[in-house]
């Protein structure tokens, strides 16, 4: 199978809680939290930039990447939490970065499981 477009109600759901930036709607697991703080500080300083790392700092580059064209990536299937949930690559400061995100079924609270650089060469679906 292949990337697919990622439904368009899906992406209208998960900005719109990225936009809140609001952490009781925004649910980071540890892993991901972790992975994204080494991976975004390391681009940071790649890019000239010394300063710390915030989890806000990539709702803009997300929200960036499911508004633009016709975003892609695949669907996973999650045990729990329950929810819709979709990986995909997306820019973070001018480096490729993977994104896993749960969207719950009240479509207003997301689960973020992955912001980091990619671990494999190809999303699950590839």
């Amino acid at each position: 199978m292949a990337q697919q477009e990622i439904p368009a109600q899906w992406r209208k759901d998960v900005c719109a809680v990225l936009e809140t930036e609001d952490g009781r709607r925004i649910e980071w697991k540890i892993d991901a939290e972790q992975r994204y703080e080494a991976d975004a500080t390391a681009a940071k300083m790649r890019a000239g930039d010394p300063d710390a790392v915030w989890r806000h700092e990539v709702y803009q580059p997300f929200r960036k990447f499911l508004s633009a064209g016709v975003p892609t990536g695949c669907p996973v299937n999650m045990a729990v939490p329950p929810g819709e949930t979709y990986e995909f690559y997306f820019d973070f400061l001018g480096e490729k970065f993977y994104g896993k995100i749960l969207l719950r079924p009240d479509r207003k609270k997301i689960v973020i499981f992955s912001a980091h650089r990619p671990l494999k060469k190809w999303l699950s679906c590839e």
